[in-house]
């Protein structure tokens, strides 16, 4: 027997019209619903990999940002050191050249003046005592190096509130 001619008649010819049809419809839709998902699956994909990228320059621009600030920050350091150290130097050698030249021109300062000194500097309430008119062995020279270092670390804790702020 022909399988044609089984196909050919009447009947049969249209249940293989029908039974092609439904494949072909079933094929359709797998097809079309493969490439729906896999359509998709790229597009959420590709606004994954987007926010990722975006995210990943956003995140080294801030490690950059802060990066540099950090730089400047302990290059600002550095100068502030440098500067109280000059400083520092210069009170040493301004009572060094007093000293030898006039050592009456370096006066102590008194137990009262130390203890007013050191108050200011910590915030403390003070009062009077029986030995604040007493001659310390602490000169002037020594209470303006002090003073010069408690400067440079005011300056320098500004210049860390200041990078602090840059960073932000």
């Amino acid at each position: 027997m022909n399988p044609l001619a089984f196909l050919a008649s009447g009947a049969n010819c249209l249940v293989a019209i029908l039974v092609s049809s439904v494949f072909s419809l079933l094929g359709g839709a797998y097809l079309g619903y493969n490439y729906q998902t896999n359509y998709y699956e790229a597009k959420i994909n590709k606004d994954s990999l987007k926010q990722k990228e975006a995210f990943e320059k956003a995140l080294a621009e801030y490690q950059a940002k802060y990066s540099l600030a950090i730089g400047q920050l302990f290059t600002a350091l550095q100068e502030e050191q440098a500067k109280s150290s000059g400083y520092q130097a210069q009170a040493k050698s301004l009572y060094m050249a007093n000293a030898n030249s006039n050592p009456s021109a370096n006066c102590r300062v008194s137990y009262g003046f130390i203890r007013l000194f050191n108050a200011s500097a910590t915030g403390e309430s003070t009062s009077s005592t029986s030995s604040d008119s007493a001659t310390s062995a602490i000169d002037l020279a020594t209470v303006l190096s002090t003073t010069i270092e408690n400067h440079g670390k005011y300056r320098q804790a500004a210049r860390q509130v200041e990078a602090i702020r840059a960073a932000e």
